[in-house]
């Protein structure tokens, strides 16, 4: 069979992530440093696919910047059986349209895949009747061989148990643009994404990761020889300067991510590489971690009140923050914290303290309104409790738009507090000298245009923000 995988064109004028995000959001301006996740659910998907034989293609409309002209010509000129995407709350009213007009040009098959429909499958199919053939509950890569050949029934497709995910090929990187993807805290560039383990097995209220880790809190880890094979071969095939490690937690495992270390050093010494952690990291841990070539890592510390942090299922204090961000200053691996803002039990005063804290501790930050998710606790008890205000989907995008009420702290006073957070994060990138790695990065991808662009177009404007949000 003929099978397109392809992250969907999402239309406006704001700059677009979905697919290989965490949370799907969009921003008023296209980044100087392309900061493009890679999709691994779409990769393994085209992977496991290949393996069995079906002739794949996959389009990434929005690393490649494809207009619908050349997004449409391609998609016809390959005239696929069916086609896959992957949909996430804020773009779904977008990704309806584009499935439909995808639907009645080729007659393929439609796939409605990723958070989104997990969350709400009956809606997806009934919203898409006559559009939507599939839609697949949770983690679809191997759902989605099953559709394809013909072993199951049209409508919502669940797994029956949770896959091993040992069996998961490496995603099928060859049929991507791999240039076009980079992870932006990493310290050097070019870098390469890669993912040891899936899911986490914490109860944050407001995270969907569980919903793709088929509703299941649990920390699945690969074999440690398989990772380095890996590895090694991301290093050979695309001489990558650093590997980022974009598991959900690698850290909540100490001792197979000790494993891990020992066989990275044993094979591939301490190649760079950053990764996304956790604050209650041991500090022996993280002292190995350095030594086989950890240079960064990203901490959600989400909010700094302890009673949000308790009432979020976090599993940390903000004390503890702390002592593990000064051991990693102390070992010279930079951090990069993000926090949330909106959050159940915050209060203007909580929020001030997040804000306060962030300009304190880590190299950089970033702060997003907190989102209530469908298929999460906090999309339940934000339901139950009548705090969500919103007409549409699109809202739901952390970045530009808060969708919750609480008494004393409204969705206006929220997106105007991560507006001039925003560019408070200019002035840390300022004081921690970040912005050398960033001003080394642009113009290792785009040269002099990249400098020039950031001096006479980018920078007068983030000195008009600091100045007016201060």
């Amino acid at each position: 069979m003929k099978v397109l995988i392809t992250e969907l064109p999402w239309s406006g004028k704001r700059y677009a992530g979905r697919a290989g995000m965490r949370w799907a959001h969009t921003s008023d301006k296209t980044p100087l440093l392309s900061f493009r996740p890679f999709p691994f659910y779409l990769g393994c998907t085209a992977a496991l696919l290949e393996k069995n034989g079906h002739n794949v293609m996959v389009i990434d409309s929005l690393a490649e910047h494809l207009s619908d002209e050349e997004y449409f010509s391609r998609v016809l000129a390959f005239q696929p059986d069916f086609i896959l995407s992957e949909i996430h709350t804020p773009s779904y009213n977008n990704d309806r349209i584009y499935m439909k007009k995808l639907k009645e040009m080729t007659g393929a098959k439609m796939i409605f895949a990723g958070p989104h429909p997990t969350a709400l499958p009956q809606q997806v199919l009934k919203e898409n009747k006559g559009v939507a053939d599939f839609v697949l509950v949770s983690e679809y890569e191997f759902l989605a061989l099953r559709v394809v050949e013909g072993k199951a029934k049209k409508g919502i497709v669940r797994a029956k148990r949770m896959v091993d995910i040992n069996s998961i090929p490496w995603p099928a990187r060859h049929l991507f643009k791999m240039d076009l993807y980079n992870e932006v805290f990493c310290r050097n560039y070019p870098n390469i994404q890669m993912m040891a383990s899936r899911g986490c097995p914490l109860r944050c209220s407001y995270c969907n990761i569980f919903t793709m880790n088929n509703f299941q809190r649990v920390h699945r880890k690969r074999n440690v020889s398989n990772v380095v094979d890996e590895m090694q071969f991301c290093i050979d095939e695309y001489k990558p300067r650093e590997l980022y490690l974009d598991d959900d937690n690698i850290d909540i495992s100490p001792q197979w991510l000790s494993s891990l270390l020992d066989e990275k050093m044993q094979r591939v010494g301490d190649f760079p590489f950053t990764c996304m952690g956790h604050v209650n990291v041991q500090p022996e841990l993280l002292e190995k971690m350095r030594k086989a070539g950890c240079v960064g890592i990203k901490l959600g510390i989400e909010s700094t009140n302890n009673a949000v942090l308790q009432r979020l299922g976090k599993g940390m204090t903000k004390e503890l923050a702390i002592s593990t961000l000064k051991k990693c200053r102390e070992l010279g691996i930079k951090t990069h914290l993000t926090f949330c803002v909106g959050l159940p039990g915050d209060t203007k005063e909580s929020v001030s303290e997040t804000i306060n804290f962030a300009m304190k501790y880590g190299d950089s930050f970033q702060i997003s309104i907190a989102a209530p998710f469908p298929g999460t606790p906090l999309w339940n008890e934000a339901v139950k409790n009548k705090w969500i205000s919103f007409k549409s989907w699109d809202r739901f995008d952390g970045m530009k738009d808060a969708i919750m009420n609480y008494p004393g702290l409204s969705n206006k006073e929220l997106s105007d507090i991560v507006a001039r957070a925003q560019s408070m994060s200019y002035k840390k990138a300022l004081q921690s000298g970040e912005w050398k790695k960033y001003v080394k990065m642009i113009y290792s991808e785009k040269g002099v245009s990249g400098i020039s662009k950031l001096i006479f177009v980018r920078g007068p404007g983030m000195v008009y923000d600091l100045l007016k949000k201060k």
